[in-house]
């Protein structure tokens, strides 16, 4: 028998029964939608994660307290002992010491808590933030009342009607502090310190001033291209135990992080394959069972059809294309759902919507896969029908 006589009887034959054919279409798809679905979710959220820190720079890093209950509030260094880190540490390209504090910030009467950073004249290039409106902070503005805010200061300024906030005043420490920037929303990570989009940037030497403290709560900084991320760090781990002993700093690195978030991605992504694959097998075997019924119903056809010459190799072969074609309509529909559940929950978390070849190309042979294995035993069921047992059926 010839193959496209298989697949034009399996094709009558499905047509001619919808209702049981759509309940195995609807298993198989199921279990093929969360494959893809599943699959494509891990690849997404793996991309987000990377292009996050691949915005930021994978020469990345920052240095902060340890966290310790007992150390909290304290800084890991004086702001005068980061000038010999340059010359210790050849693998630093630059670096910025930052400090963090909190006040209340007013502006035309309103109030309102913040956080306040006290920032370099680098602090904006090193952490690559784009200023919005006006200019960020320099060398030239250290010990100014000068300052730069973040997208939440600004959108608190704007609910009180002030819309062009470059040269407003805010009020911080009992200090008049002009405007001279707005800082874009900037993405966040577990890097770049968080107080940037919430708070007031304000020069350190100014903080220093008013505050007293000359503690430093954290350094960012870039490495040179093409040095060992691991030496580098416990070369700068070395100049902390020379400055200060007591404390122990704590260093995280873009590419360590990256490599740490593509571990837990790829386990995650694995973990839901396996689910995926759990329904699908569950499809498969409701496939099976569907097309062990059409071969209880197909008794008398069968002893027809080997009554006129059909060999058991031509019975086989039509009931493994009919769970063949069952399985592949099935993954089709399936591919559908995934793609579009994908889609539909990016569209939610707002994430770059994207679909690469291998859930879908795993999606046609997943359900190929499927068809031929679950449909091979009630292929072979058929075949071992004799012709007068099958003719006498009901």
């Amino acid at each position: 028998m010839k193959l496209y006589l298989y697949f034009r009887e399996a094709t009558r034959s499905l047509l001619s029964s919808l209702q049981r054919t759509f309940l195995a279409l609807l298993g198989i798809s199921i279990g093929i939608a969360s494959v893809i679905a599943m699959v494509s979710i891990g690849e997404i959220v793996k991309e987000e994660a990377l292009r996050q820190f691949q915005e930021l720079g994978t020469d990345f890093l920052v240095i902060s307290n340890i966290a310790d209950e007992t150390k909290t509030g304290t800084g890991i260094i004086p702001l005068k002992s980061t000038v010999s880190i340059p010359r210790a540490c050849p693998s630093l390209r630059e670096f910025a010491p930052y400090a963090v504090t909190f006040s209340t910030v007013i502006c035309s009467g309103k109030s309102w808590g913040s956080s306040v950073l006290g920032v370099t004249g680098n602090f904006h290039a090193v952490n690559k933030l784009t200023i919005d409106k006006g200019r960020p902070l320099s060398e030239i503005d250290q010990e100014m009342k000068n300052c730069v805010i973040g997208e939440r200061i600004a959108e608190q300024m704007r609910q009180i009607g002030i819309s062009n906030m470059i040269g407003s005043k805010l009020l911080i420490f009992d200090h008049l502090f002009t405007i001279v920037g707005v800082v874009k929303q900037a993405s966040e990570n577990s890097l770049r310190p968080q107080e940037i989009n919430d708070g007031v940037m304000i020069p350190y030497l100014t903080l220093k001033r008013i505050t007293g403290n000359d503690q430093v709560t954290g350094i960012v900084g870039r490495l040179k291209k093409k040095v060992d991320v691991s030496a580098a760090v416990a070369q700068i781990q070395g100049i902390f135990d020379q400055i200060v002993k007591e404390r122990k700093p704590y260093i995280q690195t873009a590419s360590e992080l990256i490599g740490q978030m593509n571990k837990q991605i790829n386990l995650l992504t694995l973990f839901l394959g396996i689910v995926g694959c759990i329904a699908l097998v569950v499809g498969g075997v409701g496939v099976m069972n569907v097309m062990l019924v059409s071969v209880a119903e197909r008794r008398r056809e069968i002893g027809i059809r080997r009554a006129l010459g059909a060999r058991r190799r031509d019975i086989q072969g039509q009931f493994i294309v009919e769970a063949f074609l069952l399985c592949l309509f099935g993954g089709l529909a399936g591919i559908a759902l995934g793609i579009g559940g994908a889609y539909g929950i990016s569209r939610f978390q707002q994430w770059h919507f994207f679909i690469s070849q291998t859930p879908i190309l795993l999606g046609f042979g997943v359900s190929a896969m499927v068809g031929l294995f679950f449909g091979f035993y009630p292929a072979w069921q058929a075949s071992k029908l004799r012709p007068i047992e099958a003719l006498r059926a009901n």
